[in-house]
């Protein structure tokens, strides 16, 4: 994939019902339900036609659980899986098994909330209410601190948010853990698995965070070999991945446009931003890798907004293990 104009994105913000950065590793642990759906709902369709006995399905950067929730609720027969949400924060996995979120009207995922004339997004809504129960605000609820969702007349909030917990059925089959990627060969004693999910967190990984680059914040590091980290990562999932397994990966800028690091020479760069001379790859490291000895083929692409100018360039997020 080449970079051609960099553009600044333009995302309709996602409701935090966990809105906090985690004390010890500085990411963000926040989350939404059915966060692009049709990339999950064709995940899933591969899932149950590559594997109709059942799987596990690795959820890494699982947060606080709602996409694993999503996941779920997605499958046909979920009692033949196995769904694990692991997460290096032990603050999100605590919150994850307490199992009460917030929905807000104006957030992405608020569509729940609404009588829905969209057939797909009817769809979801039906099926998040046939497995989740409305409930009451539970004590020392974390609350969203973003000013767009608290918009009051008086003492009347305007787009009051609502709260959920997950049926007992849905639950049934996820385990929430503490657990991290770079360990992901040994987890559940060395067991293959169907699917591991790995979205919007890779640029963690490889401190690829744009936000000071593209807002003119902070320099930033340059001296991590991210195409190291990546080729890493991918041997470790591919060793992980039962044959026709799928590896899934997220749609956020942050992990399709790289900043170059002092290991990427400048013939493989575009220039972002003279002043700073910071520099992007012009190539994608993690398509690169997974296309490498053609272990990986891809089967699914969506658009990633803010890699083209018109938004119409698609790019693999669901990669399928083939030897």
């Amino acid at each position: 994939m080449k970079i051609s104009t960099l553009h600044e994105y333009n995302f309709k913000p996602a409701f935090k019902s966990y809105n906090k950065i985690d004390k010890n590793t500085g990411n963000s642990i926040s989350t939404n339900f059915y966060h692009d759906t049709e990339v999950l709902q064709k995940a899933v369709d591969i899932i149950e036609k590559e594997f109709p006995q059942g799987t596990d399905i690795l959820i890494y950067a699982g947060s606080n659980g709602e996409e694993a929730l999503s996941v779920n609720t997605l499958l046909h027969n979920r009692k033949k899986y196995k769904i694990y949400s692991l997460d290096i924060s032990k603050e999100a996995v605590n919150f994850a098994n307490r199992g009460i979120y917030g929905i807000h009207p104006l957030a992405e995922d608020g569509f729940l909330l609404n009588d829905n004339k969209e057939v797909n997004k009817k769809y979801l809504s039906d099926i998040f209410h046939k497995n989740f129960n409305e409930t009451i605000k539970p004590k020392n609820f974390i609350n969203v601190s973003d000013f767009i969702y608290s918009i009051k007349f008086g003492d009347i909030d305007l787009y009051p948010q609502r709260y959920f917990a997950p049926a007992k059925s849905l639950k049934q089959n996820i385990k929430f853990a503490n657990a991290d990627i770079s360990n992901i060969e040994k987890f559940n004693n060395n067991k293959k698995a169907g699917a591991v999910f790995f979205r919007n967190a890779i640029y963690q990984l490889t401190k690829n965070d744009l936000t000071g680059v593209l807002k003119y914040g902070d320099r930033p590091d340059l001296e991590i070999n991210k195409r190291q980290v990546i080729n890493e990562l991918i041997k470790k999932i591919y060793n992980k991945l039962e044959v026709n397994g799928i590896f899934v990966l997220g749609s956020h800028l942050q992990e399709h446009l790289y900043i170059a690091d002092n290991s990427v020479p400048d013939c493989e760069t575009i220039l972002g931003d003279k002043s700073r001379n910071i520099r992007f790859m012009t190539k994608h490291p993690v398509i690169e890798t997974l296309k490498k000895n053609r272990h990986f083929l891809p089967l699914y692409a969506s658009v990633i907004e803010g890699l083209s100018p018109d938004n119409v360039l698609k790019t693999p997020l669901i990669w399928q293990k083939i030897k």
